[in-house]
């Protein structure tokens, strides 16, 4: 099924997993750029600078990319505070790149895309995105929709133990709503052209 045909009003705990819980991650030994990208909840933000902890400790790191400004409800630069913490825990700044200026995920990528010249590169780059597993799917859709270039492989390295995990969504009526509304924002995005329709019962799923 497409998630173009997802009736939001339908969501059920089946549907739920299959469209934000069914991301398989693939192992890497390196990343050229690893991203973290930003959130106006500091909970879930936290979870996403501690996993990058572990990642950078364990995994060959080129560069750190931070990405997020002041979200629409917001009320701090994201970007900001995630190289604050990193700095507070040991990371040489200089390993940091930062783009402060976004304040949606399509953003994030748009101005990802933009300063690291992703169009253009000509050479094999590994690129690990930071986030929790029920935000990629947005990710990947408007990635495929945006950036078309095989020299660039994507890794997903979701937080595992994570607050906002499957079995914590569906037992709490405000993640689900929170989930719905995003069913009906891909919707909306799929409709205007923004994002590539993508098929949810697939567990393989590529930018």
């Amino acid at each position: 099924m497409k998630v173009s045909f997802v009736d939001s009003n339908e969501l059920n705990d089946d549907l739920i997993k299959k469209i934000f819980f069914n991301t398989e991650k693939e192992q890497y030994d390196y990343a050229d750029y690893l991203i973290i990208y930003g959130c106006h909840i500091k909970t879930m933000l936290d979870e996403r600078l501690n996993h990058a902890l572990v990642i950078i400790k364990n995994k060959k790191v080129g560069k750190i990319v931070l990405t997020g400004g002041i979200g629409v409800n917001g009320n701090f630069n994201e970007s900001e505070y995630m190289l604050n913490y990193l700095v507070n825990n040991g990371i040489d700044k200089s390993m940091i790149m930062v783009e402060n200026k976004s304040t949606t995920t399509e953003e994030n990528n748009i101005n990802i895309m933009n300063m690291l010249n992703l169009k253009k590169i000509t050479e094999p780059v590994n690129i690990v995105l930071v986030t929790q597993q029920l935000h990629l799917l947005r990710i990947i859709m408007h990635w495929n929709k945006i950036l078309d270039n095989s020299n660039i492989k994507f890794y997903y390295d979701y937080v595992e133990d994570s607050n906002f995990s499957y079995e914590n969504v569906i037992e709490s009526v405000e993640l689900k709503e929170m989930l719905r509304k995003q069913v009906d924002k891909m919707k909306k995005f799929i409709d205007e052209g923004i994002y590539d329709d993508i098929d949810i019962d697939n567990n393989k799923k590529q930018i």
